[in-house]
């Protein structure tokens, strides 16, 4: 089988959104596929893209539209279009994955897939209430209703996929992102003589993330005083803004802990994982803090509430509002001396619910869509090499 792997993420060299498409490549190349990744170039690009030339992967290198808008056109309508229109015909996939970090992006590959006859999935990463196609719906609809497979990693972004192009769309379904933590053991609860410690495991951008307004929340009256650190894990283009609200608010007891390699590391301090996010897909990072036994504070958006049940394994928050979200953080405090216990049944949930290798799952569920692409009518014609 042949098959090509299209990222569409922009704003930073890898995310958390890549390691589906980038691990699944490593799994067919590694069972004697033929792989192609097309990746958006970056002055410093990530390790992984390396890893996928040295282990055989062939690798498209895509220049981003920067500059001004007539060159923009120019050069990501014509000149980069046509040659990414060709290299993928030479190539000639069975399967041309295309990875979106949202429900959008990749239109245009997919168009390109159509004129080149070429089958096509789609992996939609995240979604929300905001993200409706205005008048792109004509794309959107083709994109989604002609992809051989439509991948969400959340029944709440797929239900609301389906709201927003208007089509029930029977060719989608849920997969799972792989995780970064061991399945072993979790690690041994934290004492707290010395306070509580909460972890908010997401990167620099409130947009999504949110964490504005748990810094609103911290700095009501009620919890100046209280015995509580807040430890921020991630990076992101936002982290100088919120270090200054931080101040502005006068916030003590928040500290910024940047990019943690070893996500076990953030579970032997912390107690409690706080997600105020205003849209999501499914965050690894609640996945995570499951398999290590912590509880967590999460907002009622995309699969948050697929995995965190209220009062059982942690707290929800109706919506992404301070007032809620405050809310919510009083219930889960009035509770802490219970958060190890419902650490161990956020664990216990997590070995009943996740696969335990999502990745070999999802490879094969692409296996089924060029299978299925294979048998096409004899008029529909392919390119030979």
């Amino acid at each position: 089988m042949r098959v090509a792997f299209v990222t569409t993420m922009t704003g930073y060299p890898w995310g958390g959104s890549e390691e589906l498409w980038y691990q699944t490549a490593l799994r067919l190349k590694d069972e004697g596929h033929d792989v192609l990744a097309s990746v958006l170039f970056w002055p410093k690009m990530s390790d992984n893209v390396a890893s996928m030339k040295e282990r055989g992967i062939r690798l498209q290198v895509r220049k981003p539209a920067y500059g001004p808008i007539a060159k923009r056109v120019w050069y990501s309508v014509s000149r980069q279009r046509v040659r990414c229109y060709w290299e993928m015909r030479r190539f000639n996939p069975d399967l041309v994955v295309i990875c979106q970090g949202h429900n959008d992006g990749g239109f245009e590959w997919a168009e390109i897939c159509r004129q080149a006859e070429i089958p096509y999935a789609v992996i939609v990463q995240s979604n929300s209430e905001g993200f409706w196609f205005g008048n792109r719906l004509d794309s959107a609809v083709n994109t989604y209703l002609k992809a051989k497979g439509i991948f969400c990693v959340s029944r709440g972004n797929l239900d609301l996929l389906r709201m927003q192009v208007g089509h029930a769309l029977p060719n989608a379904e849920v997969v799972w992102n792989p995780w970064n933590v061991s399945q072993e053991a979790p690690p041994a609860w934290p004492g707290h003589a010395n306070g509580w410690r909460l972890a908010c495991v997401a990167r620099m951008e409130p947009a999504a993330k949110g964490q504005d307004l748990l810094f609103k929340t911290l700095a009501l009256p009620e919890w100046r005083d209280r015995p509580v650190e807040l430890n921020l894990y991630g990076a992101g283009p936002d982290e100088p803004s919120l270090r200054r609200f931080a101040e502005i608010l006068e916030l003590k007891n928040v500290n910024f802990r940047g990019h943690v390699k070893s996500v076990r590391t953030i579970w032997e301090e912390n107690h409690l994982l706080v997600l105020p996010s205003r849209f999501e897909g499914l965050p690894l990072a609640l996945v995570e803090s499951m398999w290590c036994g912590r509880p967590a504070v999460v907002t009622d958006v995309a699969g948050n509430t697929e995995m965190c049940v209220d009062n059982e394994t942690g707290f929800v928050a109706p919506a992404p509002t301070v007032p809620l979200l405050a809310d919510t953080l009083e219930r889960a405090w009035s509770r802490r001396e219970e958060w190890q216990s419902m650490g161990q049944a956020a664990r216990a949930r997590a070995e009943s619910q996740i696969p335990r290798n999502p990745i070999a799952l999802f490879a094969e569920k692409l296996k089924s869509c060029a299978v299925t692409a294979r048998h096409v009518p004899a008029s529909a014609k392919r390119v030979e090499t």
